[in-house]
């Protein structure tokens, strides 16, 4: 067993090992991300910043933006398979809903 001191001296302190708990929002703090520069989505409990994807959306932002500080969870659920939230939800998730 290598000695205390030489364990500590080669850990990585530039990417920490404890992972942060995600952020809590209400329902009322995701409510004000309502605009295309600011927008915000609820999803299965999950809170969304996609503003930078409303110009990629293949459906186009301007059904983004009827939910822009929304719950939509049940009109994504109907539109969409459960590959879109794997491949964009961990590049747009800011947190989750507090409860």
């Amino acid at each position: 067993i290598p000695p205390l001191c030489s364990v500590l001296s080669s850990l990585d302190t530039a990417s920490p090992r404890i992972l942060a708990m995600p952020k809590q929002y209400t329902k009322a703090e995701v409510a004000k991300h309502n605009t295309a520069k600011d927008c915000w989505l609820i999803i299965s409990d999950k809170v969304y910043d996609v503003t930078k994807f409303l110009d990629d959306h293949p459906g186009g932002k301007k059904i983004i933006l009827g939910y822009a500080g929304k719950d939509a969870t049940k009109p994504f659920n109907t539109i969409h398979n459960k590959k879109v939230i794997k491949k964009w939800g961990p590049k747009l998730i800011v947190g989750n809903l507090k409860k």
